[in-house]
């Protein structure tokens, strides 16, 4: 007779940065896995803006596989200037104003690291290139419910697709970006939570050829750069190895709602130019190369009870959407990621009904972190955009709250959380198998860890 353990079946909903690399480091934490990723548009595909990993990012990274971090640093930019490149995170000058121009700081990277951006497409690229052959990859899958399918088998997930197919699994984990099917489905349309909300700023944003962008304003186009204004902010860097330059300039949306269904939409030169009438000339000089910006409604979520209902999840934008205010969107998704690969190891989930311990591990473990970052991002946008109490600039506490977020960050101990979760996912599992008070200690020990470091 056989004893070899059922296969578990995961279905990953969504392939953009978030899908691909959690298939990546399951492939690598449990190769017993059978891995589905589905996806809703007809190919891989990625925003062809730029995306940048802080330290966080980068420890969740080689924590997870050195292949990971090793595609990234494939499509990584640094800061161009040699003697900028080590230690700058960006260089922050006034936009507008009588000071316009004029330097406010340089913010330094956190120490020892050097600070970078990519391509989201060429990044996702690559991490696609590492996909194993073993992992089945759908695409034109767009999801439209999921739900328990007891009349298959007691515990498994049924996922419906607007085609009118449908799939089961074992474990279903919604990685669909910010307007998230999954979100949905998992909390029901009439929940509050259900849907991203409007932050009030916009962006427009463009990605402009290097050699332009430097004949228009000089070299310094090749480092970061942050003009902050009364009501906006723009921010420069350099991608795809210096070839090119990515711009966004946000806005404060002075209380107009957000009326259009779309949330990216075509927009001009003359519209950009009007926003940011009476900034400097370097910041107009950067605007001008933008033929056809595209203007982004800037969305977040409302914090939620909670990112897991038994062996269904979210993770991501589609668990916590952000602003961007504080660059760390991405970098938020890769740390979720790297929590959930290792609780979902063969000697934590021998079996299907294992997985609940271990969403419910992550969900504890994961969504205070989460929950903080979309609020401390949106004071950070207030901030960016001179958006001081009473209207009162100081820019040296500007300078100091701003490397206080950075640092809060990037400052965390990403292995020490997955033990602590690990251990929370232990002790409830051994309680629910009849032994409750057996590890009533560890549960509550590992409980309080867990609060103490977020």
């Amino acid at each position: 007779m056989s004893s070899q353990k059922p296969q578990i079946r995961v279905a990953i909903i969504g392939a953009g940065i978030a899908g691909v690399t959690l298939a990546l480091a399951l492939s690598e934490r449990n190769p017993d896995l059978h891995l589905s990723i589905f996806e809703s548009r007809l190919r891989f595909s990625e925003l062809s803006t730029g995306v940048g990993f802080g330290p966080n990012a980068i420890q969740a990274m080689n924590l997870i596989s050195p292949k990971i971090t090793a595609a990234y640093d494939k499509a990584k930019t640094p800061n161009m200037g040699p003697e900028k490149a080590a230690n700058i995170w960006y260089e922050m000058r006034f936009g507008d104003g009588p000071r316009a121009g004029e330097l406010i700081a340089e913010v330094p990277s956190e120490q020892g690291f050097a600070h970078c951006n990519a391509s989201r497409a060429q990044f996702l690229a690559n991490l696609v290139d590492l996909l194993s052959k073993d992992v089945e990859v759908y695409f034109g899958k767009r999801v439209i419910d999921v739900e328990e399918d007891d009349e298959l088998e007691f515990g498994k997930m049924r996922v419906r697709f607007e085609d009118g197919t449908d799939t089961n699994a074992d474990a279903v984990i919604g990685c669909d970006g910010i307007r998230s099917a999954c979100r949905r489905i998992l909390f029901g349309e009439d929940d509050k939570s259900a849907n991203a909300v409007y932050s009030g700023k916009y962006a427009y944003r463009k990605v402009v050829d290097m050699k332009k962008a430097i004949r228009a304003v000089g070299p310094e186009a090749q480092n970061r750069q942050m003009y902050l204004g009364k009501g906006g902010h723009i921010l420069t860097f350099p991608i795809r190895n210096g070839k090119a330059l990515n711009i966004a300039a946000f806005r404060d949306a002075e209380g107009a709602p957000w009326t259009q269904r779309q949330w990216v939409v075509p927009s001009s030169r003359d519209a950009i130019l009007k926003d940011f009438a009476g900034w400097a000339e370097y910041p107009r000089n950067i605007l001008k190369l933008i033929e056809d910006p595209d203007k982004w409604a800037l969305f977040d979520t409302i914090p939620s009870e909670t990112y897991a209902q038994d062996n269904f999840c979210i993770l991501g934008d589609a668990a916590h959407a952000t602003t961007p205010h504080l660059d760390a969107g991405a970098g938020f998704a890769i740390e979720d990621v790297h929590l959930l690969s290792g609780l979902l190891t063969p000697e934590l989930v021998e079996s299907p009904s294992d997985i609940k311990y271990a969403f419910h591990a992550y969900d504890i473990s994961r969504r205070p972190r989460c929950q903080e970052l979309i609020e401390k991002s949106r004071l950070q946008g207030q901030l960016l955009d001179l958006q001081q109490p009473q209207g009162i600039f100081d820019e040296k506490s500007l300078v100091r709250t701003l490397n206080c977020n950075q640092k809060w960050v990037w400052n965390t101990d990403l292995a020490a959380n997955l033990q602590r979760a690990r251990s929370l996912s232990k002790a409830t599992r051994s309680e629910d198998s009849g032994c409750p008070g057996l590890d009533e200690t560890i549960k509550a020990e590992a409980l309080q860890a867990l609060k103490a470091c977020i």
